[in-house]
């Protein structure tokens, strides 16, 4: 996938499915994996991926938990949905959105999240 896409992890895979559905319906590029190891090395994640999604309603969130210990590139941003993971209150950078999903408030932070980053990907939709 060229630099730019959003990766989405389901750690839940029916959220996961559900966010991926969301994402593309607004033409984001996006790529569905059950683990953050299928794509290759995680440490050139950064150099692929404009933001990572992790979907996970459990109460571990693996994904979050790796980034926080230094696993994941410190510099691609992490949006995590419906995680409970009391480490993801004091993990500094990883950014949560709640269950229920709310379309627009999760779109909204996706958004946000690829604006602070197109300076160093060049950010395209998928074709309609």
């Amino acid at each position: 996938m060229p630099n730019g896409g959003v990766l989405v992890v389901g750690e839940t895979p029916s959220l996961g499915q559900s966010i991926v559905d969301l994402l593309e319906s607004v033409h984001l590029r996006t790529e569905y994996v059950l683990d953050v190891d299928e794509r290759g090395p995680v440490v050139s994640l950064a150099d692929r991926y404009a933001l990572v999604v992790v979907a996970c309603n459990e109460h571990r969130c693996l994904t979050a938990r790796r980034w926080k210990l230094g696993e994941l590139p410190q510099d691609l941003p992490l949006l995590v949905v419906g995680s409970r993971d009391p480490v993801l209150a004091t993990t500094r950078g990883v950014h949560q959105v709640p269950l229920p999903l709310e379309p627009d408030r999760f779109l909204t932070a996706v958004r946000s999240l690829l604006g602070r980053h197109d300076h160093r990907h060049h950010l395209s939709p998928t074709p309609a």
